[in-house]
């Protein structure tokens, strides 16, 4: 998250500052550390049977935390790394790129839904805390990169080089 699109917002726009950033992500932080419920003691979990049951669990909040956190997490950062790259290396183009955020959009509702029904099944409220912060930091990546593909998309993309989808970067 933010591996791309923050330095180019910061490099070749004026949007906001690094300190005007910080400020922000420092205050959703601590919102969620307000909203966040308290931790679950002597809470246990039955194994699942199947990965249809442990995902069914981790939706109902019925699975500890980094059951529902961390598989996805990687999971989501390395697709979103691997589709900067292509486009660094111009084999991807603005529709593509597009076309993944569209497909993982689906799973990253799964996602949030599932860390923030299980963030009181864990060690430490700051834990639950860190993990819903995630998400939401997740959905503003999101936004980023939104802002990036239809207002500046010449900061990411080579656009001398997409001739089918040059309109795009008009």
């Amino acid at each position: 998250m933010f591996i791309t699109t923050l330095p180019i917002i910061f490099a070749y726009t004026h949007l906001f500052s690094l300190l005007e950033t910080s400020i922000f992500l420092t205050a959703v932080f601590c919102l969620v550390y307000y909203y966040t419920p308290g931790v679950t003691k002597n809470w246990s979990k039955k194994p699942d049977k199947n990965i249809y049951k442990a995902l069914r669990s981790a939706w109902l909040g019925h699975a500890f935390l980094w059951q529902a956190f961390w598989p996805f997490f990687l999971l989501v950062n390395i697709v979103l790394y691997y589709i900067d790259y292509r486009v660094m290396n111009v084999t991807y183009t603005i529709a593509s790129w597009k076309t993944v955020h569209g497909m993982l959009l689906l799973p990253i509702v799964w996602w949030t839904n599932s860390v923030w029904r299980c963030s009181q099944h864990t060690q430490y409220k700051l834990f639950g805390v860190a993990a819903r912060t995630l998400t939401i930091y997740l959905f503003l990546d999101y936004i980023l990169r939104f802002i990036i593909s239809t207002q500046y998309p010449s900061t990411l993309f080579d656009c001398r080089l997409l001739i089918i989808e040059y309109g795009d970067c008009l």
